[in-house]
């Protein structure tokens, strides 16, 4: 039965950072983060422990920190993550009360060895870092390199994360539940569980949704081999299926084809969720039913115009929208054009305040260019 706090032990000389997250039990640290330090001239280890809003810092030696972590934490943390100077391992908790390792790498060099008081800034992935599910993925080789084919796609899942973890930086909740609305291969949806369960050591809950069979089943069994017990995929039409009808406090879409989105973020104002991340794709509504009607003819001469006018339309709408239900708005690029041309987000968090007058100015438009847009159906004035 393989024991962490030996595991912790054997990665002592070369540490440079150990998380344990997801408690087993309520009332004690949400998380706890080890590193080492150099306390005059000699080489240290602290315990930092995120409890009620708050940090706790305590100081060992060696011999110390083993017999603390033998007492408080063997057994009561479900993720541990163990960064040493060479090597990146992740585990999780059994059933039984062992640990499994879910696969190990070598780590990109973290300077320093044993760190002083200040600390080095917390990129939110590398190149490097023990992140099975990726591999699984084809986003990372089996030494945790990222596969030349996929770089794009894992620029734009650590811009995601970048823009949540942003968004989310004043949040001091414990727990959080998500909806991912269109998950496809679920690359975004892996990295979010990592980031906030592993990362942030909050107890987090995912649900994915999307219409392939063949898919969810195959990320059912990526999110069970690796011990992501609340992580779940189901088959849905977000455009007519019943959904999710428990609290949700964040919806996110990445690339939910044309009115998908809509549908989307109609869910979320619905259900009082908090936080929306949104970037939409395939815009296709308004570009096919507007017509000419106003001082904006021009921009409807030409196809190509016409089309990038739409899109940019569509997304104010979108804004206009959230923002007339009590959402405070910011439309976002995403990721730079050369590498998608679909590069804005809506980042939407629930304020209470509604601004009407911007839901009235895109019902006038509505009016007078006679197109249609499924989120003004979707979500009635006042709604």
């Amino acid at each position: 039965m393989a024991r962490i706090t030996e595991e912790l032990t054997l990665a002592l000389p070369t540490l440079c950072k150990a998380v344990f997250s997801q408690p087993t039990e309520k009332g004690g640290a949400q998380k706890v983060e080890l590193r080492p330090l150099l306390l005059k001239g000699e080489r240290r280890y602290q315990a930092e422990r995120f409890q009620d809003n708050k940090a706790f810092h305590l100081n060992f030696t060696e011999d110390g920190l083993t017999a603390w972590a033998a007492e408080n934490l063997e057994g009561r943390y479900r993720q541990v993550m163990l960064m040493t100077e060479t090597e990146s391992r992740q585990y999780v908790l059994k059933r039984d009360g062992s640990y499994k390792k879910t696969g190990g790498a070598a780590a990109l060099p973290r300077p320093g060895g044993a760190q002083s008081h200040n600390r080095e800034k917390d990129y939110i992935l590398r190149e490097g870092e023990n992140i099975p599910a990726l591999v699984d993925l084809g986003v990372f080789t089996r030494d945790f390199r990222i596969v030349r084919s996929k770089y794009d796609k894992f620029k734009q899942i650590n811009r995601f994360v970048e823009l949540v973890a942003q968004g989310l930086r004043d949040e001091r909740a414990d727990s959080i539940r998500i909806l991912d609305f269109g998950c496809g291969k679920s690359y975004l949806t892996f990295i979010l569980y990592y980031y906030f369960a592993v990362r942030r050591g909050m107890k987090t809950e995912i649900i994915g949704y999307d219409l392939k069979a063949d898919v969810v089943q195959r990320c059912n069994e990526i999110a069970a081999r690796y011990g992501y017990d609340r992580l779940r995929f189901e088959v849905a039409d977000v455009t007519r299926d019943r959904l999710a009808d428990t609290k949700i406090d964040m919806v996110v879409t990445l690339h939910a084809c044309d009115t998908a989105t809509d549908y989307a973020l109609a869910y979320a104002v619905q259900h009082g969720v908090k936080y929306i991340f949104s970037v939409p794709c395939c815009q296709h509504e308004v570009n096919l039913s507007i017509r000419k009607g106003g001082e904006l003819d021009l921009l409807l001469e030409y196809g190509i115009i016409k089309e990038r006018v739409s899109a940019l339309l569509t997304d104010s709408i979108r804004a206009a929208v959230l923002e007339g239900a009590g959402y405070a708005v910011d439309v976002i690029e995403f990721i730079d054009f050369e590498h998608s041309p679909k590069n804005l987000m809506l980042r939407a968090r629930y304020t209470g305040k509604r601004k009407s007058a911007a839901r009235e100015r895109a019902e006038a438009l509505r009016a007078q260019y006679g197109f249609q847009q499924s989120l003004l159906d979707l979500i009635p004035k006042n709604d």
